[in-house]
């Protein structure tokens, strides 16, 4: 039996791993520390990393530079070259489903930055039993990551959210175009958010908390999963 699209996109989610390289330290002097790099992925400010075993909290970053991390507990300096960053969460459902997911979470930084693939998802299946395709599919995917709204600016947001998770749909794009499972055929649009709302007007957020992200909205073809060995369905 071929994948479900919700399990093949969950799949793709699970495997956005991302290692952190570490260029150089400088220590500020006030415990904090600033590490260059050149790739900041999504990590984004009051993010929480660990690096060489220790917990540092990101204070400020400048996308694919640096970031400023402080430590969290006793002060040290980070010596490791490299460290991972946090995996992403997945929910899919409808609105309402993937609200009370959400809702679930008291403290919502646990949950955040996660990928919603958004539902009723529109599958167009292929009838020809001899064809390599199996489905033509509509999805939209939001990339999303909780925000304090209380004194940003617009400015704010695409600096320390918009941005980096534009980063994180570049890569999840690659992963696509990598997949066995996928064509070469496939269109996308990204569309930037701030405080998430249901009808875009961005005046009432989705979910209890207040995120901001990317909207991807994807066409793709999958093929017929011939890995499968559960049956003789293929």
């Amino acid at each position: 039996m071929n994948k479900q699209t919700v399990d093949i996109i969950k799949d793709l989610v699970a495997s956005l791993d991302a290692t952190f390289s570490v260029l150089s330290v400088i220590d500020n002097g006030d415990n904090t520390y600033t590490i260059n790099t050149n790739c900041t992925w999504w990590i984004s400010v009051e993010h929480e990393v660990v690096i060489g075993g220790n917990n540092y909290k990101v204070i400020d970053f400048k996308i694919n530079e640096y970031i400023i991390v402080e430590s969290i507990g006793v002060p040290i300096i980070p010596t490791a070259t490299t460290f991972p960053i946090d995996a992403v969460n997945y929910i899919h459902g409808t609105l309402k489903m993937a609200g009370t997911e959400v809702d679930a979470h008291y403290d919502k930084t646990i949950l955040c930055p996660f990928v919603y693939l958004y539902e009723i998802i529109n599958d167009k299946k292929n009838t020809d039993f001899d064809s390599m395709i199996d489905r033509e599919t509509d999805l939209r995917i939001f990339f999303l990551n909780s925000v304090n709204t209380k004194d940003w600016l617009t400015v704010d947001h695409y600096t320390y959210f918009v941005a980096p998770m534009q980063q994180m749909v570049d890569l999840f794009i690659s992963k696509i175009r990598n997949s066995k499972l996928f064509t070469y055929e496939q269109r996308y649009e990204c569309t930037a958010l701030i405080n998430v709302s249901e009808n875009g007007n961005q005046e009432k957020s989705i979910f209890d908390c207040n995120l901001s992200g990317i909207e991807l909205r994807l066409f793709a073809v999958i093929r017929k999963d011939l890995s499968c060995n559960e049956c003789g369905c293929n």
